[in-house]
């Protein structure tokens, strides 16, 4: 899209809010803006999301189909770290045109780049919206800390990711703002009985992070031991290929299936006997949530947000290893009882502290932190 400033064609009344992103491929950040722009949050304001790039996903042209949003792209190329400065001069030069109230930014690139900006231009307020509780770069989280005094407030999306704010920048001023409630009209898992084969999922976009091999690891000790089993992967990414080449060196094809990206896969959840996810690290796991809240078992490691609502053996399982997720899972397919508790036990608590209403007080909650940054300008 184009970058000069006369395209935009939104409501001259309301305050100016730049939302800075990576791009609006399909993830637990893109996706919560969506869910914040679908529930009033950025009403009676001026909306322009910058992207670092263009995907050209559904989400991305769901949003670009809402009348009074300017979506502007600053490349149509991966995101780069190497191209980071080319990013801020562009983002300037836009902020210097639009002239907002406030910019958000959400995933660390963005951040930074927003960051290089405020510190030529001071004239924003600035939002952090933190979704990391582990940094893979430290170079990267050394450069957030010094630069974290540019922020004016912080939302975070869960109490996993503000307490790793806080470890990293101790007094500084935050809200949780969770990107996630319990939906209505999702079909709701009935049948737990397992015949002969026990059926997983898996969803998360496929990169280091969701540490797929080994989940793959996991299915290959579980067919050594003659488990019959079917693992299907919803997502898309740069690992694909090393993921099917994996497989395929295990010779596991047929029982790992890449169903790639899948924009409605809740509607297939309540067909597989459990959800399991290896990651190394997450913050709020959005996509866990949403299997616990049709009913699904879920088996995933105790880590960021997941370790405060999955208890093992009540909600859902934790493991550590390959060995630990082997036994879970033939434990698991093994025992009705335990499958109908945790999907059920999951359920109602995601029903009980992940509800439309507690999401529309912290939405709330969000609209006054604006509120107060506008009177401070």
């Amino acid at each position: 899209m184009n970058l000069k400033p006369e395209v935009c064609k939104m409501c001259i009344l309301g305050k100016k809010i730049i939302y800075v992103i990576n791009s609006l491929h399909p993830g637990g950040a893109e996706m919560g803006l969506e869910t914040l722009i679908s529930n009033g949050l950025f009403a009676d304001t001026q909306l322009h999301i910058v992207c670092l790039t263009k995907s050209s996903s559904n989400l991305e042209q769901r949003i670009e189909k809402i009348s009074n949003i300017e979506i502007i792209y600053l490349s149509h190329s991966e995101v780069k770290n190497k191209k980071i400065f080319n990013y801020a001069l562009s983002l300037y030069k836009i902020i210097k045109n639009i002239r907002p109230d406030i910019v958000i930014a959400s995933l660390s690139q963005s951040v930074i780049v927003t960051r290089m900006v405020k510190l030529l231009y001071p004239s924003f307020n600035h939002i952090t919206f933190e979704h990391n509780t582990h940094f893979s770069s430290r170079p990267a989280w050394y450069l957030l800390k010094a630069t974290d005094f540019l922020t004016n407030i912080f939302w975070c999306d869960s109490i996993a990711t503000r307490r790793s704010l806080l470890a990293r920048r101790k007094k500084a001023k935050n809200i949780v703002l969770n990107l996630f409630f319990v939906q209505s009209d999702v079909p709701i898992k009935q049948i737990y009985s397992i015949d002969q084969q026990i059926k997983l999922m898996a969803v998360g976009r496929l990169m280091t992070q969701k540490n797929y091999p080994q989940l793959i690891d996991v299915v290959n000790n579980l067919c050594r031991q003659n488990v019959d089993i079917e693992l299907t992967i919803y997502g898309d990414g740069e690992l694909l290929s090393h993921l099917k080449q994996i497989v395929a060196d295990l010779r596991l094809d047929g029982k790992i299936i890449f169903r790639g990206f899948v924009d409605n896969w809740i509607s297939d959840a309540a067909e597989y006997d459990a959800y399991i996810l290896m990651s190394d690290f997450e913050g709020l796991s959005i996509a866990t949530l949403e299997a616990m809240s049709i009913g699904l078992p879920c088996i995933v490691k105790p880590v960021g947000e997941l370790s405060n609502y999955v208890s093992n053996g009540i909600t859902g399982m934790t493991v550590e290893t390959v060995y630990d997720a082997v036994n879970s899972i033939i434990e698991l397919k093994h025992d009705d009882i335990l499958r109908i508790k945790l999907g059920q036990n999951g359920r109602k608590y995601v029903a009980d502290n992940y509800s439309q209403e507690k999401f529309l007080k912290q939405i709330s909650k969000a609209k006054t932190s604006l509120e107060k940054l506008y009177e401070a300008n």
